[in-house]
């Protein structure tokens, strides 16, 4: 539900994504990808040989015990459809296009986990909008940065992370998406408004994202 609609003193400058990396995205939450973790992170041999498994690759918190309401919270995996927004959508001269995020939310008690379906692995297939929290507890419009994401990159917001709602650069992506919730509205997700709408420049060259690495 919203909780505070935000304006800007001033029109900002366009926030450039880049691509999305573990390190990069180390203070939002953490990022799956297995092109990443396999070079860094300890790995076995399972199922007799004809798999690799690397074990805990991304934090999942419930921190409901500490909800207001006290309602418990179970562990659900939900499905979203993302459908390309053609009408917050411009193509530039520059960059493949530009973005206009109006929305950030957070979810206080639970971590939550994107995991995109169908898409091919070096496809950039969507963009990852996320702020720092200010003293207030409102996102710090100041902090905002934007990634890129390809088609082998899922990524788990911490409990408490502002982020923009999930954006499909493919005309549909469906997303599973792994969270702790109590059906108690404010306790499972919160919202800003921005106005006016931050624009958030990217491109979805692969070629020209990874030469920003």
């Amino acid at each position: 539900m919203p909780i505070a609609k935000l304006t800007l003193a001033k029109s900002t400058s366009p926030i450039e994504a880049s691509p999305l990396t573990p390190a990069a995205f180390e203070k939002f939450g953490s990022v799956v990808s297995s092109y990443e973790q396999l070079q860094t992170m300890q790995n076995i041999p399972a199922n007799y040989g004809t798999a690799t498994k690397l074990s805990k690759v991304s934090a999942f918190t419930n921190n409901f015990a500490h909800a207001p309401s006290g309602q418990p919270a179970t562990t659900n995996v939900n499905l979203f459809r993302s459908s390309f927004p053609f009408k917050l959508m411009k193509r530039t001269g520059v960059y493949d296009g530009e973005y206009s995020s109006g929305v950030l939310e957070r979810h206080p008690f639970s971590t939550q986990t994107f995991l995109p379906m169908g898409c091919l692995a070096e496809d950039v297939s969507y963009l990852v909008i996320v702020a720092e929290k200010s003293a207030d507890g409102l996102p710090d419009l100041n902090t905002v940065k934007a990634f890129v994401a390809k088609g082998n990159q899922a990524v788990t917001y911490s409990a408490g992370t502002w982020h923009a709602p999930m954006v499909s650069l493919k005309e549909v992506i469906d997303f599973a998406v792994l969270i702790n919730e109590n059906g108690v509205a404010d306790e499972d997700c919160q919202e800003v408004y921005i106005n006016p709408r931050l624009p958030i420049i990217f491109s979805t060259n692969r070629s020209t994202s990874e030469s920003r690495l």
